[in-house]
């Protein structure tokens, strides 16, 4: 049920909010105070709610936080006439859906109202259902994935693990190229000495080989006193260069005879050094053709290619991306103790259908960022960034028979979100003169049994529409505008929209994700418009 609660001092708010939320279909509570509001929501447990902020006793941003705190799923639009740059703030701190400014127009109440409906709607179909669980201690090296390409890689540490092999780890940023390494180390026999990480493009040229090899006491401006380097402090453990495709020559030289050698020289001494060190190395660079350039050595090449492990990117094991964002939501939770969040359906559907180019960096920083936007504990499609949400959709669009492997068909509809169909008993199906009007479509309409009630558009006068068709626009629309004026005198746009969907449908053959497109609204919009058409697939 489209269950509303309006808490406002004004009667006169009230009544106007009251009468034209009733036309769109709403059951709507009223309150007189933010007290009596919060009692209300209790009992009723709304699933939005309008709060005016500056009234008789406690403010609509206390009553905000009372409200979530009784009904986690509601979404709360507040209400004020003083939009300060504070009120929005402290709202949104608080877990507001949105904020509007007195005075507003009642279409502009009515799309926000919408929209929180909507929003309430996904929560509810994502309530009790979430990801497989998975057990953090199992992904103790921090490493999630189940795909082939990633088995195939843990398979690989296993076996170069325990010997003192030097590694080159290749792979695109964001990979976790760092993570490999440190598993390779805490799998190895030298756990016990230390693990030394170097980023090498990170560095200065004209510091890195003192941060390298360590240099001595007056060897150059600034060396106050003797340094070790990071090949030193790494002796008899391990030593990671990352980006080693960042190097220099003349330190690509000295690298080389650390290698062959197991010996360092300070930067400006004289004394050698021996070192016990095992290498491990990563590059999101081709090596290969460093060499052909002559921008990397040859020799130091074959010496750190003796053991080659390729991370695979994000977007060629996409099966892992539900396993991984949920790993990474355990992973904030415990950081941040705060409650487990999960994904909708749709919103993991758009994760895997975004190619991320930054790998799994990026997917963590999307997750984080989802979860900061999120209302309650639930990640939303629309608290996603906007970048992955346009680059799902234009993936659908180039291939919306394979996006998400789901046709969309109509029979697709799921127990969740025939639960939240409206009721059809709200007050906006009485035939009230004021009712804005919500048209209840007859029973079990089949898109394959649909017929047109206009008749054929005229074609004989000319006027483009835009895609080849001559027609004059305007005797067409007369036509039209008659003929449902009087078959749906009080539902007139609804009756328009159900003739677009059915036609879209059908044009479609049923498939929601083309339907939705060419539309214009977004699939789960067009589920829901579905569902109050009463359209099936027989």
């Amino acid at each position: 049920m489209k269950r509303i609660l309006v808490i406002d001092d004004d009667s006169e708010i009230r009544y106007s909010l009251k009468r034209v939320l009733e036309a769109r279909g709403f059951q709507v509570l009223l309150a007189a105070s933010g007290e009596e509001g919060i009692e209300v929501a209790r009992k009723e447990r709304p699933a939005v709610v309008l709060s005016d902020n500056r009234m008789t006793g406690i403010t609509g941003l206390e009553t905000l936080q009372h409200v979530r705190s009784h009904v986690p799923h509601a979404m709360v639009i507040i209400m004020t006439a003083y939009a300060t740059t504070q009120t929005a703030i402290e709202a949104m701190k608080h877990g507001a859906f949105d904020y509007i400014v007195k005075p507003f127009e009642l279409k502009r109440i009515l799309e926000l109202t919408e929209r929180a409906w909507q929003a309430h709607c996904q929560l509810h179909a994502a309530d009790g259902s979430s990801l497989p669980g998975i057990d953090a201690q199992d992904y103790i090296e921090g490493m999630v994935g189940n795909t082939e390409p990633m088995r195939d890689v843990f398979k690989l540490i296993g076996q170069v693990a325990p010997s003192d092999a030097t590694v080159m780890i290749t792979g695109e940023s964001g990979t976790g190229k760092e993570l490999v390494a440190r598993c390779i180390y805490r799998h190895s026999r030298r756990n016990n000495g230390p693990f030394i990480a170097v980023n090498c493009a990170a560095i200065p040229e004209n510091l890195i080989e003192s941060e390298l090899f360590g240099h001595e006491k007056g060897s150059f401006t600034g060396a106050t006193n003797q340094k070790p380097g990071r090949f030193e402090l790494a002796d008899k453990g391990t030593i990671f260069l990352d980006e080693l495709g960042d190097m220099t020559l003349p330190t690509q030289t000295k690298i080389l005879r650390v290698l062959q050698e197991g010996e360092i020289q300070r930067v400006g001494g004289t004394e050698t050094i021996k070192v016990d060190v095992r290498l491990v190395a990563a590059t999101n660079k081709d090596l290969e053709q460093m060499v052909r350039e002559r921008t990397f050595r040859e020799d130091l090449y074959y010496r750190l290619n003796v053991f080659r492990l390729r991370l695979p990117p994000l977007r060629e094991r996409r099966e892992d991306i539900p396993v991984i964002a949920h790993f990474l939501l355990q992973k904030l939770s415990t950081k941040s103790k705060s409650p487990l969040r999960k994904l909708t359906a749709e919103a993991i559907q758009i994760l895997m259908e975004h190619d991320w180019p930054g790998n799994v960096r990026e997917l963590e920083n999307t997750i984080q960022h989802s979860a900061v936007l999120s209302q309650g504990n639930v990640i939303l499609p629309s608290d996603l960034p906007i970048e992955v949400r346009e680059s799902a959709r234009r993936k659908r669009r180039e291939t919306p028979e394979k996006a998400g492997g789901n046709t969309g068909s109509i029979s697709s509809s799921t127990k969740a979100e025939k639960d939240i169909t409206p009721d059809p008993t709200s007050p906006a199906s009485k035939d009230s003169p004021d009712a804005v009007g919500t048209l209840r479509a007859p029973r079990e309409t089949a898109i394959e049994d649909y017929t047109p009630m206009a008749p054929p558009i005229p074609s004989h006068v000319p006027g483009q529409l835009g895609f080849g068709v001559q027609l004059d626009l305007t005797s067409t629309l007369d036509h039209m505008y008659k003929q449902m004026r009087n078959d749906h005198p009080r539902a007139l746009l609804m009756a328009v929209e159900k003739e677009m969907v059915l036609r879209a449908l059908k044009e479609t053959d049923g498939n929601q994700l083309r339907a939705s497109d060419i539309l214009g609204i977004s699939r789960s919009t067009l589920r829901k418009r579905i569902e109050e058409f009463d359209i099936n697939s027989r």
